[in-house]
């Protein structure tokens, strides 16, 4: 239930050149409806995600789905709720979002998301403190390692459920990760 994102922004037309930007996000309903980080998709008009499919036998095959669309952005809370075009049957494994501040300092969480572009990829630290300020919002403090690429992906306690999602990490500061508490997730989620 955790999927790689991707953008394609044209730079200039006049020279046919384009960046790729990448990042993380997570399906939240089986009709495929996916959060991330409004950074991840701002200004971006084409989107498009990788998901991973188990098969029967354990092995992930990757699968790219064009057309991603936006339904809802929120610059305040750095959130945005995008969908996935879906065949006619298709179910998306989804995660469980707690909407609860049920973490203490100390407690093990899991940051999963695409580093650098490394799918797939998972992170173990504790939380440091549920409310660390940064311009008027509360973050939770984690020791995790987040890199340009885990944006917007899950941060999950050790029952498996998201308390946050990765937002930030300060580059100079190892072992400084932040993710948006899963009660504004919520907030953004029901309005």
């Amino acid at each position: 239930s955790v999927v790689h994102i991707s953008a394609q922004q044209v730079v200039d037309r006049r020279l046919g050149s384009s960046t790729l930007s990448s990042g993380s996000c997570w399906i939240y309903d089986k009709e495929g409806a996916i959060v991330t980080n409004y950074h991840v998709v701002e200004k971006e008009t084409r989107i498009a995600v990788t998901v991973f499919d188990r098969s029967k036998q354990g092995k992930f095959t990757r699968r790219r789905i064009d057309k991603v669309k936006i339904l809802a952005l929120n610059p305040f809370f750095d959130l945005a709720l995008l969908e996935i075009p879906r065949k006619k049957d298709q179910v998306f494994k989804t995660v469980v979002i707690t909407g609860a501040h049920d973490h203490r300092e100390g407690d093990e969480v899991f940051a999963i998301g695409n580093p650098l572009g490394l799918e797939r990829s998972v992170s173990r630290g504790i939380v440091s403190t549920r409310n660390r300020n940064f311009g008027g919002l509360a973050y939770i403090q984690m020791t995790a390692q987040i890199n340009p690429g885990n944006s917007g992906g899950p941060l999950f306690n050790s029952r498996g459920e998201v308390i946050g999602v990765t937002n930030m990490g300060i580059p100079a500061g190892e072992g400084l990760g932040f993710a948006i508490p899963s009660v504004y997730v919520k907030h953004f989620l029901d309005n």
